[in-house]
């Protein structure tokens, strides 16, 4: 049994809109990467004019080997897998949480695993890189440096680590019952860890792309074989229906 079929333009229009979305993070994360090159070196020069600001992320992207760094951003994305699968299991096992599962996968989350493989590799992918460069490269380095003006550097980077672990939980604004904020935020929380021990935008990049892309396969198989998985009728046109009740929304009536 497939999983059941997606409306092409649905399909077209929730990938334009991720990708429109994750091209806006990544150009804020870039603004980021700037004033944090420039904080840094002092040189703001340097850092918008002369591109110092991808040198530091170039720095950051290459700070281990190739090899550790698939390692343990492979092992990051396994480990992040199995507990979301377990505490999916555990939520299906109340009616609260069941009830809480099944409103999610009536909407866009219960789309968004149809989309064609390939499209849905390198929208994880972009992802991965955008959110990463946001909130754990340019985010957290912002604020540990500004911090550390006043305070010594473990506490400046608790504090980078916790500002920014509340900004990506707050992004993620359909994320709000208790079991997925507390996924959120250890997410959140472990990526934050893993750039601070490691200094690697690779290795947090690479792990946050693989746990949604394993996120999303393992719920496209589960939906191919349990016919009861989406609570009801499979989601079509979540987004397209939501956009056509904003823009009636916005209509001005006619005098």
């Amino acid at each position: 049994m497939k999983a059941p079929a997606l409306d092409p333009q649905e399909a077209l229009t929730l990938t334009a809109n991720l990708v429109i979305s994750q091209l806006i993070l990544l150009a804020v994360g870039c603004v980021g990467a700037v004033v944090l090159a420039g904080l840094s070196s002092g040189d703001w020069g340097a850092a918008v004019l002369g591109f110092a600001w991808v040198g530091l992320i170039g720095q950051s992207l290459t700070a281990l080997d190739l090899i550790p760094t698939l390692a343990v951003g492979c092992g990051l994305a396994a480990a992040f897998t199995i507990v979301a699968y377990l505490f999916e299991k555990r939520a299906l096992s109340t009616e609260k949480g069941r009830q809480s599962i099944m409103r999610t996968r009536q909407g866009v989350n219960g789309e968004l695993a149809r989309l064609p493989f390939p499209a849905l590799a390198a929208l994880m992918a972009l992802t991965g890189f955008s959110e990463e460069l946001l909130f754990r490269f340019a985010l957290m380095g912002i604020v540990a440096h500004l911090v550390a003006l006043a305070l010594p550097a473990p506490a400046a980077a608790l504090i980078a680590l916790f500002v920014a672990s509340i900004a990506f939980w707050f992004s993620h604004v359909r994320y709000r019952d208790l079991a997925t904020t507390v996924l959120t935020l250890g997410l959140a929380l472990v990526l934050g860890i893993a750039f601070l021990v490691t200094g690697s935008l690779a290795v947090v990049a690479i792990a946050h792309a693989l746990y949604n892309l394993c996120v999303l396969v393992v719920a496209r198989v589960q939906m191919s074989r349990d016919p009861d998985y989406f609570g009801g009728p499979a989601p079509t046109r979540a987004m397209l229906d939501q956009l056509e009740r904003e823009e009636k929304t916005n209509q001005t009536p006619a005098e």
